[in-house]
């Protein structure tokens, strides 16, 4: 037996609302998966453990597959002993596969002996229960001490059985108690260094000392002072003295000082955890879907900023938590999430909840307030034993079966199928661009709430009151209403924030000031004018949202040629496109059909391989499209010389379409090479606001 992955997934998953351990194995052995799970769990459960759920299926859906491949499923409360237990399991039947004996009791005494330095104190272990009964959230930090977090954000506690008297962030405790102020740095997206945190070496002059005043770090460089704020938030200091090293990608915390007044808040522990009525959490809204997610959590999290609440949001454009960044890059999965709902400084969380982090972590959270299904699409099937729409869907609708108000798609099939996995008690909010649509009308008849368009206003039916939101047209986002897709998005924005208690007074205003542009939303219809030629720059990459992006795309050539002289012909619309190699053969071939569909030209480049001959990817895409016939197709080895082409082809009034899986500059360096001052141009409208 030969174990090929193994994934922790810490919290609700495809196949189980507890944590579970995922790996693939390759066995000769009949059954084998059965096997593995089956022991893997009795290994836990001969080590007191309270686990339950386990599953085996194929991996590999061709039967005449040698040695077979199966995933293996199996629940874990203690990851260490979890992951362990698996590994013992594998050796124990691999042991039977070489014709020995397999030796149970020495792999369940060792197992027993980890489970036991692993166990929380007892006073620790009565807390947790007694949390956990109460319905508050409660997280461990490290399995390697007994730090537990109840609840969220600001309205979180830190409890540690040996701990002295202190604050209700454990500050004093944790100033002394370096290993554990190191986890929650860690946690907090915080470099730390390697070496032994009890006892560090250092070179003279190498540690760089900040000072932080009233919740400011004083100092010049901003990333400086954005590291020792955050550092000395986690810990629940206002006034610290923070000792930063050199790091690649920022300065590492070294060491936090302070003297904080000392707290009698711990005694009151118990009390406020069965006096608060919030149950130690903060409203969490969470955001899925195949298109569109970006930038609905990001018009959720500003209209919820502009009301006034410090808010947490992670989404692909990286952690921001009141209005600081916290980490760059794409945040939609477990530990991003984790970091928002673990600071101190979080009032109101927004997430966007990708489908590989569901799968390769599971939720960070066990419920949320409102969770928002966008719409479900045939994108990343094949992979991570996802091979169907339908099983995609159900992935993704795991944000909506835990949340006490599911905001639902009405115009989208697997969206409306979602609310028949709702949690007993949930209630959904369905949301459509249709004013007829049969799904909204029935649920506005039964007395439920929703969210539509009619005659291109948003309207709100909240408790059987029906509102005027506002004119869709007037929503930046929308582009004057060509961008129909940002539309929808306003809409399933709207019905969040009304679900979460936002007047519609607030929702409008936070729509009408949300700005969705090359510094604000990055490659999510940046639309950029270069005098009788438009640019628009999508992350595109897949057949539902190049479909919809050339809806945008044809109004803007419209325009352009109406502008022009009354009776002049619209504009061409040109596209530069790609989609990622892991997407199946029959996925790429139906982007490549849809894209000549929906263009007048098209430019395919081979962008990301991912296990593809480079240049395969793009000619499967434009085989689909010279097989549906219609736009005039070229394919080229990457983006710079497809963006290059497209543009010299260009003529006033037409509108170029770049589909772009990684940054805005990537646009402007590939036309700078052939036009500088349009370069020039694009830089200066993807510049951030001054």
């Amino acid at each position: 037996m030969r174990l090929l992955q193994q994934r922790l997934l810490r919290g609700a998953n495809l196949y189980s609302p507890t944590p579970c351990i995922v790996a693939v194995i390759e066995s000769p052995l009949a059954e084998a998966g059965h096997q593995l799970a089956y022991t893997a769990r009795f290994l836990q459960q001969a080590c007191g453990e309270a686990v339950a759920f386990m599953h085996a299926e194929l991996a590999d859906k061709n039967e005449d597959v040698e040695p077979a491949r199966w995933r293996v499923v199996v629940e874990y409360t203690v990851e260490h002993l979890g992951q362990a237990a698996l590994a013992a399991a594998a050796e124990l039947i691999a042991a039977t596969e070489r014709g020995e004996t397999p030796d149970v009791p020495a792999a369940v005494a060792s197992l027993r002996a980890l489970a036991a330095s692993m166990q929380l104190p007892p006073a620790a272990l009565a807390v947790l229960r007694e949390a956990a009964t109460l319905g508050i959230p409660v997280q461990r930090i490290s399995e390697h001490g007994g730090l537990l977090r109840l609840g969220w954000g600001q309205r979180q506690w830190r409890y540690l059985a040996h701990a002295d008297d202190d604050n209700r962030l454990l500050t004093n405790t944790l100033l002394r108690e370096r290993q554990l102020m190191r986890s929650l740095l860690i946690e907090a997206q915080l470099d730390v260094p390697a070496e032994d945190f009890h006892a560090p070496q250092r070179q003279a002059g190498e540690r760089l000392r900040v000072q932080v005043l009233n919740g400011e770090a004083q100092h010049a460089d901003p990333a400086v002072r954005r590291v020792a704020r955050r550092a000395a938030v986690t810990l629940g200091l206002t006034n610290a003295q923070i000792d930063l090293l050199p790091g690649r990608r920022a300065p590492k915390v070294d060491a936090v000082l302070a003297a904080p007044p000392s707290s009698h808040e711990q005694r009151a522990l118990l009390r406020a955890l069965h006096t608060d009525p919030a149950k130690g959490r903060i409203p969490v809204i969470g955001v899925t879907g195949t298109n569109g997610k970006t930038t609905t959590t990001l018009m959720i999290a500003h209209a919820v900023q502009l009301a006034g609440f410090r808010t947490g949001c992670a989404s692909t454009q990286g952690i921001t938590i009141d209005g600081d960044l916290y980490g760059e890059g794409d945040c939609t999965g477990y530990w991003s999430h984790r970091a928002v709902l673990a600071s101190p400084q979080t009032e109101f969380a927004v997430l966007e909840t990708a489908r590989g982090g569901l799968l390769k972590r599971g939720l960070a959270y066990d419920r949320c307030s409102v969770g928002v299904m966008l719409n479900v699409s045939d994108d990343h099937l094949g992979m991570d034993g996802v091979d169907t729409v339908e099983q995609l869907a159900r992935v993704k609708s795991l944000v909506v079966t835990t949340a006490d108000t599911a905001v639902l798609n009405a115009d989208d099939a697997h969206c409306v199928a979602a609310r028949a996995r709702l949690a007993p008690g949930s209630r959904a909010v369905y949301f459509s661009m249709k004013p007829d649509n049969a799904v909204v009308l029935a649920h506005l008849a039964q007395g439920g709430d929703a969210v539509w368009l009619e005659n291109e206003v948003i309207m709100l039916s909240q408790r059987q009151v029906r509102q005027r939101v506002m004119p869709a047209t007037h929503i930046p986002a929308t582009s004057g209403g060509l961008a129909r897709y940002n539309i929808a998005n306003s809409l399933a924005a709207t019905a969040a924030l009304a679900a979460s208690g936002f007047t519609v007074m607030q929702i409008s205003a936070g729509l009408l000031s949300f700005e969705s542009n090359a510094a604000t939303n990055p490659l999510r219809s940046n639309v950029f004018e270069l005098g009788a030629m438009t640019i628009v720059l999508d992350y595109a990459h897949n057949s539902a949202a190049y479909a919809a992006l050339a809806t945008l795309a044809r109004g803007l050539a419209q325009g352009q040629g109406q502008s022009k002289a009354t009776g002049q012909a619209p504009g061409r619309v040109l596209a530069v496109v790609t989609s990622p190699g892991d997407r199946r053969d029959a996925d790429l071939a139906r982007t490549g059909a849809t894209c000549a569909a929906h263009f007048d030209e098209l430019f395919v480049y081979e962008s990301a391989s991912r296990g593809r001959a480079h240049g395969e990817a793009a000619q499967i895409i434009a085989d689909g499209a010279r097989a549906s016939g219609g736009a005039a197709i070229h394919t080229y080895d990457q983006a710079s010389a497809a963006v290059q082409e497209a543009y010299l082809t260009c003529r006033p009034g037409d509108v170029l379409v770049f589909a772009c899986g990684t940054e805005v500059a990537t646009l402007i360096d590939a036309i700078r090479t052939i036009d500088a001052p349009a370069a020039a141009r694009l830089a200066q409208q993807a510049a951030p606001a001054t």
